[in-house]
């Protein structure tokens, strides 16, 4: 055996991850990069009030910390993450937004420190047992795939949300608990589950961000940007353009006489046969009114103003009027579903010499809808 110099010592070669129970710790760069990919998303989604993203996060940040080896020795426990992560995610898949300290969280939250306390100080006898029995030890299969499944059934709950309510927070909740579900399959071992949790941590990231530009720029019940994104969009503005100002013909009246539920519907209509004018955007200004914007293509700008008008005029909308209280007669009646004609008025100014600036011709326009409302609405004025 070679000797070493004097005053040498031997360096361990840290290019290969030890792995001990069920081979499931992480090797170095995916060990470092999923925790901390979890831990960002988990502080984002605090910074934005996102509690059901916030307590998925505090698990799968949990389970890749566990699986990565941290803290110091509890690599020969890392079976703890398909033993408790599978039950704490489906239950926080289950439950509804609700305030961070709101009962049922705390609850959750209780049943993480327990599953701590249980993986860092748990007797050898009291941990075997557990280890038979978790998550489902009566049933044939591995634990790994037991889990996995489990994580995969709250990854479909959410996107089960995501299409019932069209909240783009789900999808990406459920991808992440797809990515989650990868991980805790049996063959994915080492660095497969740690680049699977990071992806996780990722797509959980990128959906808390996409979900929060939408709350702040995106109209909830049209669809449309909202008037805020206008504002940043009329600032932008330059060389010529045309702005068209669009509001929906006796709004307040068919509130009044239908209720609110079936007025958000025509504001819903409206607004999916706007969206797809020709060569501009449309914005929801407030209340019942519009904003569409034309570019390059605003020579056509009242042409495609007329044909949108045109749409709109012959669509239908079904509603479901919602009884008067004040005529109790007509309650039965009114509660019956019927098609509805609905109508638009519009007022279209382009940049000139008298209307320079983005907010002069936005006030120009503005003026000429209401010229076009004073001469019997379902029309369009130029100005």
């Amino acid at each position: 055996m070679p000797l070493l110099p004097a005053g040498s010592r031997v360096v361990p070669d840290r290019r290969v991850a030890t792995g001990t129970g069920r081979d499931r710790v992480m090797e170095p760069l995916p060990a470092a990069l999923a925790p901390l990919a979890n831990l960002l998303a988990l502080l984002l989604a605090l910074a934005f009030r996102r509690n059901r993203a916030v307590m998925l996060l505090l698990v799968s940040t949990f389970g890749a910390a566990v699986l990565a080896g941290y803290p110091a020795g509890i690599a020969a426990r890392t079976d703890a993450v398909p033993m408790f992560a599978p039950w704490l995610l489906l239950a926080i898949a289950a439950m509804p937004e609700r305030g961070l300290l709101a009962r049922r969280n705390l609850l959750v939250l209780f049943a993480l420190c327990v599953a701590v306390w249980l993986t860092l100080g748990a007797p050898a006898h009291v941990w075997a047992s557990l280890q038979r029995a978790l998550p489902f030890g009566a049933l044939p299969w591995s634990a790994g795939a037991i889990a996995s499944g489990m994580t995969g059934a709250a990854a479909a709950l959410c996107a089960a949300r995501w299409a019932m309510r069209d909240a783009p927070i789900e999808a990406g909740l459920a991808l992440m608990l797809a990515a989650v579900a990868i991980a805790l399959w049996p063959s994915a071992r080492g660095p497969i589950a740690g680049f699977a949790l990071a992806g996780a941590g990722i797509v959980a990231v990128l959906a808390v961000l996409y979900a929060s530009y939408r709350m702040a720029f995106i109209d909830t019940l049209s669809g449309l940007p909202n008037r805020r994104a206008l504002d940043e969009a009329l600032a932008r503005l330059s060389g010529d353009y045309a702005v068209a100002m669009i509001d929906i013909d006796h709004f307040k009246r068919f509130n009044d006489t239908h209720g609110h539920a079936a007025g958000d519907l025509v504001l819903k209509s409206v607004a999916s046969q706007l969206r797809t004018i020709r060569g501009g955007r449309a914005f929801r200004f407030g209340g019942e009114e519009f904003c569409v914007l034309f570019g390059a293509a605003h020579a056509q700008a009242a042409e495609a103003c007329e044909a949108a008008r045109r749409r709109v005029e012959q669509a239908r909308v079904r509603i479901r009027s919602a009884p008067n209280p004040r005529r109790r007669t007509q309650a039965v009646r009114r509660n019956e579903a019927s098609d509805v004609r609905v109508t638009i008025s519009i007022g279209l100014a382009e940049r000139d010499a008298a209307a320079r600036s983005a907010g002069d011709v936005l006030k120009v326009a503005d003026q000429a809808l209401y010229r076009a409302k004073a001469g019997g609405r379902n029309g369009i004025v130029v100005a």
